[in-house]
């Protein structure tokens, strides 16, 4: 038998490797073709990076395997609109009516950052560092007149980020009854719901810090809960963050809101224990929310929780509230008892 050659021995040697090798890539060609003979239509083709970013929410993945998981999980989450100097003011809110907050909340204050000098950065980040609960937005150069921006975008970051039921949103002289609110919401719609104190009779303002020279509706502001303090189910905050680039932005945030989600069928629910309007109706022990108040009256109406079991040490009535007829044109919508007559 004649010898056999280097190369004839190397080939017997590793026959059985080549044997598998072609089988494996004879069945790979097969699969391919079989695969690519069916019809394959990926919904997220020919979209941009930001457009498919917007479109991986709860709306467009519902029940689907391959939804995003949000990083945090919530049932309530509270946002507060807070200045970047305002570190008292935060302090204040974190050493009364948002201390001991139960685990099944999340709070964050609302902060533009884009504008700020290198010394305001470095005391927002030291102050991050400590308390973790600063919602920082690089894409807002904080001021009044980005409000409505940053309100914008802080929804944007939550309907991304959050799996939540109800957001709560309010300002940072703002005193909120957090645990009276989670319990109530316990039995409250969790869809198509905006909670809060509304008008709908405002006239629009043409000048001063409250003027929208853009406004071209109407001559009266659409129907808002005040900004003092309201309730988002988070399919409303969905709805506007994923609408987000076809919002027009007015220079108060809560009319804005309000005017967003005009034209939806959704549930307002009108609730004086909402004080909520530009300065104080007094104080009941009743209110969820408390407007314009000092930090002062917040440690106060605090301590009388920890004492007495109750906001105030006594109640007082400095204007009257109303209740919304939402049957009557919006123009006569919220008439105080003073204002009707018979």
């Amino acid at each position: 038998m004649p010898a056999l050659s280097s190369f004839e021995r190397k080939l017997n040697k590793h026959a059985t490797t080549f044997l598998i090798g072609g089988l494996f890539l004879s069945l790979s060609v097969l699969f391919y073709f079989a695969f690519c003979s069916l019809p394959c239509d990926d919904v997220t083709s020919g979209l941009s990076r930001a457009d498919l970013r917007d479109a991986q929410n709860k709306a467009f993945w519902n029940r689907n395997i391959l939804a995003p998981s949000r990083d945090l999980v919530y049932p309530e989450v509270v946002f507060i609109m807070s200045a970047p100097d305002n570190l008292m003011g935060r302090d204040t809110i974190r050493e009364t009516w948002a201390k001991d907050l139960p685990n099944t909340v999340l709070l964050r204050f609302i902060i533009g950052t884009g504008s700020l000098s290198t010394q305001q950065h470095s005391n927002i980040h030291r102050e991050n560092f400590i308390h973790s609960d600063l919602l920082l937005l690089k894409s807002v150069n904080d001021s009044y007149g980005t409000l409505t921006l940053k309100l914008l975008e802080s929804f944007k970051w939550l309907d991304r980020h959050v799996e939540f039921t109800h957001l709560i949103k309010a300002d940072e002289d703002s005193f909120v009854r957090v645990d009276r609110l989670a319990y109530e919401l316990q039995k409250k719609p969790k869809e198509r719901f905006y909670w809060g104190f509304f008008d709908g009779r405002a006239h629009v303002k043409k000048t001063g810090k409250w003027a929208e020279a853009d406004w071209i509706l109407c001559d009266r502001y659409l129907p808002y809960a005040l900004g003092g303090g309201y309730v988002l189910s988070s399919d409303l905050v969905h709805y506007v963050s994923s609408n987000s680039k076809f919002l027009k932005l007015f220079n108060s945030e809560d009319v804005s809101l309000g005017t967003w989600l005009g034209p939806l069928d959704i549930k307002r629910s009108h609730d004086t224990r909402f004080d909520t309007e530009y300065k104080s109706r007094g104080c009941k022990n009743s209110n969820l929310i408390m407007h314009k108040q000092t930090l002062l009256q917040m440690r106060e109406l605090h301590n009388n929780l920890l004492k007495m079991g109750q906001l105030c040490s006594k109640e007082v009535e400095y204007r009257k509230s109303y209740v919304y007829n939402w049957n009557a044109l919006p123009s006569q919508c919220c008439k105080r008892p003073q204002e009707v007559t018979s």
